[in-house]
């Protein structure tokens, strides 16, 4: 990564944090609520306060209730200066001041300097549970053997917790998965089935993680055989960075076309969105993004008619 170019991205994102808060009317209200103008400037220790209740409200609980927003007034100044700000100390603010998503995307846009793909779920299903973590990076490779058939999904992510206490990571997958195997980081823990057909399994960590604190995963899934799947789906709901998707096809026979698709549902619907990619000579196609949050994305196929 360029230093450089990320810390013009920091800088330029903390000017554009200053010019929002300072001049939205719902942002304002939400800090002048715990207090006024400082010489004409935005009040840090408000803002921190701010900060401080909606992580009170995620569960966040420090030794004292003025611990926190005595902790984040500093961040916040880092922030608000340009001098240092984290893709989580960004979520932390966004969630906070509840920012719609033409904010939350030119903040994103000008702190990754690029634009991932967010918002497409305008009803998400139910949770299994709340999510603690954020995902840092995902390497996620679907493999379609000889027979057509879905035969395997190897994924490798780095997470960082949100809070103190992150003790598993919780896996959504199909309902055709046979077998987790955990490589690196954990162990298969609890299943879970809810919300009208999701089905997912926790990954109990090796450690628990205290928040900031990140962690390498690696897992393989394997499908049950004759499934002759024609689209994987990879959903979202918390912000997922340095996205890479890709699907690989055994010969002898490859697909005459390959999209790479967004859903509004990780089951259910057609795509929002689709765009043809090209697939590479070895049979592999993928897909890189900065980001993705609140959507589903994967891939479709279609074999040549025989």
């Amino acid at each position: 990564m360029d230093a450089n170019g990320q810390q013009r991205r920091v800088a330029a994102t903390g000017a554009l944090l200053r010019q929002l808060l300072g001049s939205r009317p719902a942002y304002v209200r939400a800090w002048r609520v715990h207090g006024d103008r400082q010489r004409g400037e935005i009040n840090q220790r408000a803002v921190a306060k701010v900060i401080a209740l909606h992580l009170w409200e995620e569960g966040v609980r420090p030794d004292t209730e003025i611990t926190l927003p005595l902790k984040l007034k500093n961040l916040v100044n880092r922030a608000l200066t340009g001098q240092r700000l984290t893709a989580s100390t960004l979520e932390q603010f966004i969630d906070a001041f509840a920012m719609p998503e033409e904010d939350q995307r030119e903040l994103w846009r000008t702190y990754l300097g690029a634009e991932g793909i967010a918002q497409t779920v305008s009803v998400p299903r139910g949770m299994a549970r709340r999510q603690w973590h954020r995902t840092v990076s995902l390497f996620e490779r679907y493999y379609v053997d000889g027979e057509r058939n879905l035969a395997l999904r190897r994924t490798v992510q780095c997470i960082e917790a949100k809070e103190d206490g992150v003790d598993s990571y919780l896996f959504n997958h199909e309902s055709s998965v046979t077998e987790i195997n955990v490589v690196h980081g954990g162990r298969i823990g609890r299943h879970y089935e809810y919300a009208g057909g999701l089905i997912a399994d926790d990954i109990v960590l090796e450690h628990v993680l205290s928040a900031g604190e990140r962690a390498g995963l690696e897992y393989t899934s394997r499908y049950e055989s004759g499934n002759g799947v024609t689209e994987v789906r990879r959903p979202a709901r918390g912000r997922t960075a340095n996205v890479t998707l890709a699907v690989h096809f055994a010969p002898p026979v490859f697909p005459t076309y390959v999209w790479f698709s967004v859903w509004a549902d990780h089951i259910l619907g057609q795509p929002v969105e689709d765009r043809k990619v090209r697939l590479q000579p070895s049979g592999t196609a993928s897909i890189c993004l900065p980001y993705m949050e609140q959507t589903v994305i994967g891939f479709r196929w279609r074999w040549p008619e025989t």
